[in-house]
């Protein structure tokens, strides 16, 4: 399922299903005065927003957030794109106040690297005369999962009358010992394996997708990641590199899996879905941005052999 809607985000979102998305991938406005969807009346700091329309950024951002977490299943993950950290700070406070995504990690997009596309260009600005800060070359992706899975195995485990013993020993120690193997993860300590996954389906039902988010490791990747960045535009002021967004999506999801963009711009999110063989739903408002997207997907998908 390929879906790729004109319209105001908040009320696209509130036509998608609950828990139906495996992954949320957004570059939302970041309220810097980059463009003109980019201002809520911001102040000349960048990080005070005044009243727009009667709400504020954070407060829009608020909503959107909380439906984004309405949408996503217990395995999904929520990333988003950001460059200020005194609204990035306040945006992640909303988030866990307001909804049950639980913060896993802050990557920083490093655009400025040895053999880097734009090193000598970039250069420039570096050895500029009369410096009294440094240059400003990285973007932020923020990471997320859902909150407190493991609240779900005790409840159900008291709901079906089960002990915690009972299904300790369904894995006993080397030593033919009971171990706290359960209840390490009943409390939260840890995730269920594939071994462990099994006595817990027996007892109480759940699935791997129900108790642990999505992860695969691609075994190329830390907390810093570099990446060019897309210097064509193809008609929009910010796009993120199609291989970034490719990078997230193999680590988070599987083929056939559905990622949501809310705020799709020119198609990025959704070329790399098509690339990879992930299902895409992107919401854009702006119809010279839907007509980008619309031709850019065209163009990928008569060359894609699934």
């Amino acid at each position: 399922m390929n879906i790729l809607a004109q319209g105001d985000c908040l009320v696209e979102l509130s036509k998608v299903s609950d828990k139906s998305v495996d992954l949320i991938l957004i570059d939302p406005p970041y309220n810097i005065g980059k463009d003109e969807w980019d201002s809520f009346g911001i102040t000349k700091k960048g990080y005070q927003p005044k009243p727009y329309n009667g709400e504020s950024y954070y407060d829009w951002m608020q909503e959107v957030f909380i439906e984004l977490s309405r949408v996503m299943k217990d395995s999904g993950s929520f990333w988003f794109f950001h460059n200020d950290f005194r609204i990035m700070s306040e945006l992640d406070r909303r988030i866990n106040e307001m909804t049950d995504f639980d913060f896993r990690n802050f990557i920083v997009w490093n655009k400025m690297f040895p053999g880097c596309k734009q090193e000598g260009f970039l250069n420039g600005f570096i050895q500029v005369e009369g410096l009294n800060n440094f240059q400003k070359m990285a973007e932020y992706i923020l990471f997320y999962t859902r909150k407190d899975l493991h609240l779900k195995l005790r409840e159900r485990r008291l709901e079906r009358g089960v002990k915690s013993l009972d299904i300790s020993k369904e894995i006993l120690s080397k030593t033919g010992g009971v171990t706290g193997w359960y209840s390490n993860i009943e409390t939260g300590k840890n995730y269920p394996t594939e071994e462990t996954i099994i006595p817990i389906t027996k007892y109480l039902g759940f699935e791997m997708d129900d108790l642990v988010p999505k992860f695969f490791n691609q075994k190329n990747s830390h907390s810093v990641w570099q990446f060019d960045f897309d210097s064509e535009k193809l008609g929009h002021l910010t796009p993120k590199p199609i291989n970034l967004l490719k990078n997230i999506i193999l680590h988070c999801t599987e083929p056939g899996d559905l990622v949501l963009d809310c705020f799709g711009g020119s198609g990025s999110t959704a070329i790399a879905c098509l690339e990879t063989n992930r299902s895409y739903h992107l919401i854009e408002r702006e119809e010279k941005y839907v007509e980008i997207a619309r031709r850019r997907i065209a163009n990928v998908a008569d060359r894609l052999p699934f």
